[in-house]
């Protein structure tokens, strides 16, 4: 049996497991397999895995599957990290074109750092009325590639994440669930972010599509202005957005960690 080939990537501290899928080794049905893969201490450990694939529209393809073994639409971290993957590996150039369900997404490559587009905000709401705690203000709702919801705090530092996170990722107003930000706003540029996401079902270093629901429901709730740079524990994202939120955008440090083969005791 050949070594299995990945590199692992990290994105504003989001890490990833990458494979090079152009030849169809992974069928996208590996859950398992998969969830072995992100165990931390026990295998390599990261957030998720994310294919690299042939697409007939862009550059390349990308799936992605959280550390639970499921596949989740897109993670902005995570498309960050696949671009720079693609681009060291010479599958796309400085500016790349990526295809996540027959959908077009845009990157661009610098030297440290890489930026991708998303489609406008979906199904957003700022009249929730499901926070009960009276030290926090309910945000809102919306859907980035995942539906997100966002709560205020202006002590985010000592908001018990994992707890209040679980809590509310499982309320019954959120059919498939939710992640759950939590969210201090600084100043009219700036605001901290502590994201809960459901699928690792824990607390990350940082989350793409929750730093742009927190940016645009904090635009909306209190008036925060573009580009807003979102302070998060693994580093800051900068969040943007066009005149009337048909594209947002979102920029970061995203790098190779190390890359690696599996011995065969981790293959299926």
């Amino acid at each position: 049996m050949k070594a299995r080939k990945f590199a692992k990537m990290t994105a504003t501290g989001n890490d990833f497991i990458l494979f090079d899928n152009r030849n169809i080794e992974f069928k996208g049905k590996e859950k398992d397999y998969f969830r072995r893969l992100c165990q931390r201490r026990f295998s390599v450990g990261a957030d998720g895995v994310i294919l690299i694939e042939e697409s007939c529209s862009a550059d390349f393809k990308y799936r992605h599957f959280n550390s639970d073994g499921h596949p989740v639409h897109i993670c902005g971290n995570g498309a960050r990290a696949a671009c720079r993957f693609a681009y060291q590996k010479k599958i796309a150039g400085e500016n790349i074109t990526f295809e996540v369900n027959e959908t077009i997404y845009h990157g661009w490559c610098s030297k440290d750092r890489v930026t991708i587009d998303h489609p406008a905000p979906q199904d957003t709401q700022t009249e929730l009325g499901i926070i009960q705690e009276k030290t926090f203000k309910e945000g809102g709702f919306a859907i980035i590639g995942v539906p997100h919801l966002v709560i205020f705090s202006n002590h985010v530092q000592d908001v018990d994440v994992n707890e209040l996170g679980k809590k509310y990722r499982h309320h019954p107003r959120f059919e498939k669930g939710a992640n759950v930000n939590f969210v201090q706003v600084l100043d009219n540029h700036r605001i901290k972010v502590r994201t809960f996401e459901r699928g690792v079902e824990g607390e990350t270093y940082a989350c793409g599509t929750g730093a742009m629901a927190s940016a645009v429901i904090s635009h909306i709730c209190n008036g925060v202005a573009s580009p807003v740079e979102v302070k998060t524990k693994g580093g800051d994202l900068l969040v943007k957005w066009d005149q009337g939120f048909s594209r947002l955008y979102l920029e970061g440090e995203a790098h190779l960690v190390f890359e690696g083969q599996l011995t065969k005791r981790h293959h299926f």
